[in-house]
């Protein structure tokens, strides 16, 4: 289990960027973030593109900021750090747009440093499964070209050896070890042999 301590030290150098109007509600934020150790940085309007290096944006989303922030999130790519909505109120077209930010967390004006630590560290946490998530499809991804070679592979030794699949998956392991090559390699040779012709 992590304790406070730990949790806190995760969050100290953390570059939180605000995007809030300068105004009280925005130093009262500031000021408890920097207390924790937050590198902190301020702006207003909504920008349409993020600082390099932001580790978690403060968004407060404002129906005035709509095309701002639209051209923000439009613009994120897949590692983009999470967004923390904050929120004065709630109707259709305020909705619309929280859900159009896809936050990792929704705080709730007026903002107050209670609650703060805790959404903090509940979108990092988000955004960091997120990012193990995308990697490991990422992986699967590439490893799924070499899985349908095999088994193509297989398939053709199997035809044209008259042998079950076990013996042909020995086979490709057995020519891969002797040519020190991978299995995807000696695949793609038996493919680009092709079936032999069959016989009149």
């Amino acid at each position: 289990m992590t304790n406070a301590p730990s949790l806190l030290r995760e969050l100290k150098g953390l570059r939180v960027l605000v995007i809030h109007p300068v105004d009280g509600e925005a130093r009262v934020v500031l000021d408890q973030l920097q207390r924790i150790g937050c590198i902190v940085e301020q702006c207003w309007p909504v920008p349409v593109h993020l600082p390099a290096h932001t580790d978690v944006v403060l968004l407060a989303v404002e129906l005035s900021q709509r095309l701002n922030t639209q051209v923000l999130v439009e613009g994120l790519s897949e590692q983009a750090p999470p967004i923390i909505a904050v929120v004065g109120y709630e109707n259709p077209s305020m909705l619309q747009l929280v859900l159009e930010t896809q936050p990792a967390a929704v705080i709730e004006r007026p903002l107050r440093p209670f609650g703060l630590l805790t959404q903090l560290l509940m979108a990092r946490a988000a955004w960091r499964a997120r990012i193990d998530m995308l990697a490991q499809l990422r992986k699967l991804q590439t490893r799924q070209p070499a899985v349908t070679k095999i088994s193509m592979a297989k398939a053709l030794l199997m035809a044209r050896h008259r042998i079950g699949e076990n013996d042909a998956h020995r086979r490709l392991q057995r020519d891969a070890m002797a040519s020190r090559t991978s299995m995807e390699a000696v695949a793609q040779d038996i493919i680009d042999a092709g079936l032999p012709p069959q016989p009149e």
